[in-house]
């Protein structure tokens, strides 16, 4: 979706390395939350080479930030760009636990030595090194800020989708994601082959919390922007309302499996069909539905799993619903009729005697 580019809020900070490690050192550069990736990913030689590059007065790429929150005596700042960087000045620099090896031109001078045992001027060259920040600046709306991240989402580290959006929503948000994805009855109905190296288990998650959270009607065709908007919408919700869709999620789950088995999410247009891989959209449209379920309906379904597996194998007859699950996936017109078919194939179960 446009947005106005007037709500892009990113400042650019002449920096050195000092200020930069005063600020891990003061706790100020997020390094113990979760986190999009995982930082100390570079080898060791890698990791030399970098300190190497500023020994021989080699500018550095810009680093970026999120200015995710600020408290009354600093700014604090989750790392975008230039984890990797930052992971080695700290081990480098602030912690003094890493020596230098395999460097390419400075190995007779500085080959096995700490930060503390290099020469005063060569500690002053590193420390003195300029770098260029660009901080997110707080205010920046989410879907303006996902776009960001995408655009410099360039490095040999490139990050997924749900990846960004776990780095731009860290605490409750995450953290009820990440609950969600580690539920038994999750990795039950999806038969624990949904990969989570890459966070795929929580994309499937927060596709669930994005339309449970909002109406399928005001979807527009941007399935990132909607999924974006809806994690974060879970910071807005109370204690008990996260109580209650983790409970319903959690139910939905063990419904599914209790109806379709091994089955559950995948497309079947008849009983021979061979099993096809778990669908991301037929996920997210029927979670939502079950879930949306009372506990006497879910039952119902349950009793009446037959009648749910006959009228389920009907509907993926219907071309129009087929094509919803397989191509185009996130137009609006395929996330309207899959959510509104699902819904009325559940309400023609419940009407059955």
């Amino acid at each position: 979706m446009p947005f106005n580019p007037n709500m892009i809020k990113i400042r650019r900070d002449p920096f050195t390395i000092s200020e930069l490690v005063d600020k891990m050192e003061h706790g100020e550069i997020r390094f113990d939350t979760p986190f999009q990736r995982k930082s100390d990913l570079w080898d060791g030689e890698k990791q030399s080479r970098l300190i190497e590059s500023l020994l021989l007065k080699l500018p550095l790429p810009a680093f970026y930030f999120d200015e995710t929150e600020t408290d009354e005596d600093a700014e604090v700042w989750n790392v975008i760009d230039g984890l990797q960087r930052c992971s080695v000045f700290k081990h480098f620099i602030v912690e003094k636990t890493m020596r230098l090896h395999h460097l390419e031109f400075l190995t007779q001078q500085y080959d096995g030595m700490t930060f503390n045992e290099l020469p005063r001027l060569m500690q002053r060259r590193i420390t003195q090194t300029p770098i260029t920040m660009y901080v997110i600046e707080k205010g920046t709306p989410d879907e303006v800020k996902f776009n960001i991240f995408k655009r410099i989402n360039t490095g040999g580290l490139i990050l997924t989708p749900q990846e960004i959006r776990h780095a731009m929503n860290q605490g409750v948000s995450a953290e009820m994601v990440a609950n969600l994805a580690a539920k038994q009855s999750f990795k039950k109905a999806t038969c624990g082959i949904i990969k989570t190296d890459r966070m795929e288990d929580r994309d499937f998650v927060t596709r669930f919390v994005a339309f449970y959270l909002q109406d399928y009607k005001t979807y527009e065709p941007d399935m990132d922007g909607f999924m974006t908007r809806g994690m974060a919408k879970i910071k807005k919700l109370t204690e008990a309302e996260r109580e209650d869709m983790s409970t319903q999620f959690d139910k939905a789950m063990k419904a599914a499996w209790s109806i379709f088995n091994n089955d559950a999410f995948r497309k079947r247009r008849n009983i021979y069909d061979r099993r096809k891989p778990i669908n991301k959209a037929l996920f997210e449209t029927l979670s939502v539905w079950l879930a949306k379920c009372t506990n006497n309906e879910r039952q119902q379904l349950v009793a009446k799993k037959s009648i749910v597996q006959r009228l389920f194998v009907e509907l993926n007859n219907d071309e129009k619903f087929y094509y919803a699950l397989s191509s185009g996936t996130g137009q609006k017109e395929s996330v309207n009729y899959r959510h509104r078919k699902i819904r009325e194939m559940i309400e023609t179960v419940l009407k059955e005697k």
